[in-house]
């Protein structure tokens, strides 16, 4: 276990590494192909453990489906509860319905194991990149992002709702309706009763600490860490709906946030640069397990005959999502013709889809089944990603060159810094210290080369520690000097036109960091 753990870690970190050399492809096909090499080299392959659902969703999907609630504003979810039971049940059921027909049809599967393909096929992606993999440098309308949003937060527990009922069909030749939509509704219901109360009790307890205690970031953030993985543990114990119970509880979180802003804003930053990287690393994780796991299936079983079932299985699997996610948007929804065609083609399909597969064995599903299964939804997977992939780039408008953006801001935050080095300038410092102190503003720009840092590096490690406190605020007022006339320049670029408010952030969130870290008491001399 260790052994794996390792392994697709490395992967991940390694894709996420390739992707920032290659910025014009998505890091999700990067993490597939990265999973792809590890599965075809035999002593990489050979220690990665069997695939583990229940370790899966604890430990990857939970987190992320908590994260992405946490970037949700609760009120927004609030105010659209009719538009989300729209897409979460009735077109869930619709869909499962008519797949499952066609699956039957088309192809002989029995009812039972053709139902169980369809639910597996109705949750899509909830994680923000998955969205961006297929629009990457497109400008998707914010309504139709929105409802992709919301329907992906919460369809993941009718999707294993419906999943639980017809395995049970296929194994035990037994179907209830009553049973499924009382299952359904107690899963639905009581994960959002358990992720409230939990997060409320997390939230006032949060709270409580922070009045009571001085500096309580490392408490908070390590009840931050855990919060996802305990609050879907407790719920799945009691047969509930975890996966709804995460997205509660990150929606809670979002609204702690923006209420108590300033109450810790260190915690507050601290919680949000988590939440971006474990958010990034997660994600890579999904995906690179994807990679080694269809190569494994693909070893094994390999036949024409079974890639023609499993491709025609996916692509019946996709094409009757598409065509009732489009009519749903189209007519229920009362969306245009464009904007239902892009809600229908951008229903990504990724982690959930892939753990609700690897559930069916310990539902007692037969691996002959399991197999079938698995590769039809590995297919649906990768045309869920590859149709908006390529399709969206002749529908949506192209955002602004994002090369230029990048190119505005080095110049705009070269500028900056040369308005900071003309405040040292002003200050008429002994040359060796101008020097240095020049030196570490162009840091900002990154200006310095790899054989300056060396020299620097070197020559700083070889100094004596200063233990003169006059010299140190000294120090400490000759950069806030300095960044005050950066942040002036910045505020004059806004003004100008030179940046939006967008743009400046970044540099502006830099600066501020930047003093902060100067400012800081542990980094003082001992």
């Amino acid at each position: 276990m260790l052994a794996t753990a390792f392994i697709l870690i490395f992967a991940a970190i390694f894709s996420l590494i390739v992707s920032k050399y290659i910025p014009k492809i998505s890091p999700n096909y990067v993490s597939i192909f990265v999973g792809i090499l590890c599965g075809l080299i035999p002593p990489v392959s050979q220690h990665v453990a069997t695939f583990n659902a229940e370790v899966f969703m604890i430990l990857l999907v939970a987190p992320l489906l908590f994260y992405e609630g946490q970037a949700t504003a609760f009120n927004f979810v609030r105010h659209h509860l009719k538009v989300i039971v729209g897409i979460t049940v009735i077109m869930v059921a619709l869909s499962t319905l008519l797949a499952g027909f066609s699956l039957h049809y088309f192809l002989g599967l029995s009812l039972p194991l053709a139902f169980v393909m369809a639910a597996i096929s109705t949750p899509t992606d909830a994680t923000a990149t998955a969205t961006a993999s297929v629009s990457e440098g497109l400008e998707l309308p914010k309504k139709t992002n929105s409802l992709l949003k919301l329907e992906s937060l919460f369809n993941d527990a009718s999707g294993l709702v419906l999943l639980q009922a017809t395995a049970v069909w296929l194994v035990l030749d037994e179907l209830s309706i009553q049973h499924i939509m009382t299952d359904f509704f107690v899963s639905a219901i009581g994960g959002v009763l358990v992720g409230f109360i939990i997060s409320m009790l997390l939230m006032y307890f949060r709270q409580h600490i922070l009045r009571v205690f001085i500096n309580t970031v490392s408490i908070q953030t390590l009840i931050y860490l855990v919060t996802p993985f305990m609050i879907y543990i407790i719920a799945e114990e009691l047969h509930l709906s975890g996966i709804i119970a995460v997205v509660v509880s990150g929606l809670l979180h979002n609204s702690e946030e923006r209420v108590a802003l300033f109450a810790d804003a260190r915690q507050n930053f601290t919680a949000r640069e988590f939440q971006r990287v474990f958010a990034d690393l997660l994600n890579s994780l999904v995906f690179v397990v994807f990679g080694i796991t269809s190569t494994k299936i693909m070893l094994e079983q390999f036949s024409w005959l079974n890639i023609s079932l499993w491709g025609l299985s996916g692509l019946i699997l996709y094409l009757v999502n598409l065509l009732v996610r489009y009519c749903y948007a189209r007519f229920k929804l009362k969306e245009n013709n464009l904007d239902a065609w892009l809600f229908a083609i951008g229903g990504v399909h990724g982690a959930v889809t892939l753990a609700l597969v690897f559930t069916l064995p310990g539902l007692g599903v037969a691996s002959e089944h399991f197999n079938l299964i698995l590769m039809s939804e590995l297919t649906l997977i990768i045309l869920s990603m590859l149709v908006p992939t390529i399709v969206l780039r002749f529908i949506l408008p192209k955002e602004p060159n994002r090369a230029e953006t990048l190119a505005k801001l080095d110049q705009v935050r070269s500028e900056m810094v040369q308005a900071g080095i003309a405040e040292v300038h002003k200050m008429k410092l002994p040359t060796p210290i101008t020097k240095l102190v020049i030196a570490y503003l162009k840091d900002q720009s990154r200006e310095s080369t790899l054989k300056e840092f060396t020299k620097r590096w070197h020559r700083i490690t070889r100094l004596p520690k200063i233990r003169n406190s006059r010299f140190q605020h000294m120090q400490v007022r000759i950069f806030q000097r300095c960044f005050f006339a950066e942040r002036a320049y910045i505020r004059q670029a806004i003004h100008e036109g030179k940046l939006t408010f967008e743009e400046a952030y970044f540099i502006y969130e830099e600066l501020l960091l930047a003093e902060a870290l100067l400012i800081d008491p542990y980094n003082e001399e001992e």
